[in-house]
């Protein structure tokens, strides 16, 4: 019988459309041993340089019983589109609002259930001027195979658009 990291593998599987992200997922999963989740030290980024740059690391923080999440290290392509480096910057640094709660939100779910996740997402990195659409997948990661303890995120990027060239057709 399939172990339940099997079952959610494979069902997240089936709703990628980015090879590359497909191909992720299949490598982290390898790395995964009788149900149990593979911890960073599993994972050799020389076997996959080319993900880098859209790669991000997300410690996640264990305090006075709640989660809390950081960026250990985020890839030059995420820099660059989100234009800010949030290498060793907790959440409340970086996001406010609704973007904030959705995001603590869903991280604590994976924290608390070690399922992988896929969605989509936009992020506003110019308030009202400019979105990067892409798809983010979030793979949990766990030194001792069942606490998650860090994240491994990949971007396959959609769109960026500025709100300046997107109205130009009406001009």
């Amino acid at each position: 019988m399939a172990s339940d990291l099997e079952t959610a593998v494979a069902e997240l599987r089936d709703r990628i459309v980015h090879p590359e992200q497909s191909a992720f997922l299949d490598y982290w999963f390898s790395r995964s041993r009788a149900g149990r989740l593979p911890a960073r030290c599993d994972l050799d980024p020389l076997d996959f340089p080319s993900l880098l740059p859209r790669i991000a690391l997300i410690d996640v923080l264990t305090e006075a019983g709640r989660f809390g999440f950081r960026y250990r290290l985020a890839g030059t392509e995420i820099v660059g589109r989100a234009r800010r480096d949030p290498t060793g910057k907790r959440f409340e640094e970086l996001y406010g609002g609704d973007y904030l709660a959705q995001a603590q939100a869903l991280y604590q779910q994976i924290a608390a259930s070690g399922v992988p996740h896929l969605s989509r997402r936009i992020y506003p990195v110019e308030e009202g001027r400019e979105t990067l659409s892409y798809h983010r997948l979030i793979l949990p990661l766990a030194s001792d195979g069942a606490a998650v303890d860090m994240m491994v995120l990949l971007i396959a990027v959609i769109d960026q658009q500025r709100l300046d060239d997107a109205m130009e057709v009406f001009r």
